[in-house]
């Protein structure tokens, strides 16, 4: 198996945590291993960009332009600016909100609508995920599980040979004893959002 998946996001949802993670459950199921992170000019509200790549033997840790297999955007906008990273028939998983970048009110341009941004992701692949992590989260009771569905949703598709049993595992080994429940509970809910036609 070779899989390699750019996270997208900014500061403060925890892309890193969820690429970690991500990274731990490909090592408990023997695979190697490689991943690098990209943070924007601020920690929290900057983009951030993690590069995660699994095979057999894996020699650089970041995606080329054009080759990731999935990418997974934690909101729409950043997604939008990272899909020149996915491959031809490459699978897209997205978190279905948008977050304005900061400074819109000084800009005079007018920002792409959640439904624009939707639109410019699907014409890039057929293969798009949109999940509604926030309404899951809310559901469930905890919007810091959000990233917890998008791993979820990351590990039901076809590309990710990755043993459920080894996300949980590696889940239950990330989080304090009394949030691990909770987590387990969010990533099944993201598995489930998947439709896989």
């Amino acid at each position: 198996m070779k899989l390699d998946v750019l996270f997208c996001g900014v500061g403060g949802q925890g892309v890193v945590v969820l690429s970690d993670i991500f990274c731990e459950a490909a090592l408990i199921d023997g695979f190697d291993v490689a991943k690098a992170e990209i943070h924007g000019m601020a920690q929290r509200g900057g983009s951030i960009v993690a590069h995660a790549r699994v095979g057999e033997k894996v020699e650089a840790p970041m995606i080329e332009r054009g080759n990731a297999d999935v990418v997974l955007g934690f909101e729409m906008l950043e997604t939008a600016r990272n899909l020149s990273a996915l491959k031809k028939n490459g699978a897209v998983v997205v978190n279905a909100k948008y977050l304005p970048p900061s400074g819109i009110a000084s800009c005079s341009k007018k920002p792409l609508s959640l439904q624009q941004l939707s639109i410019m992701i699907r014409s890039t692949t057929c293969k798009v995920y949109e999940i509604d992590a926030v309404e899951i989260a809310s559901k469930l009771g905890n919007m810091l599980v959000v990233n917890t569905i998008l791993l979820g949703a990351l590990s039901a598709l076809p590309e990710t040979q990755i043993k459920r049993e080894s996300f949980e595992r590696a889940i239950s080994a990330r989080f304090k004893e009394k949030y691990v429940k909770v987590n387990l509970q969010a990533f099944q809910q993201g598995r489930e959002a998947v439709k896989i036609g």
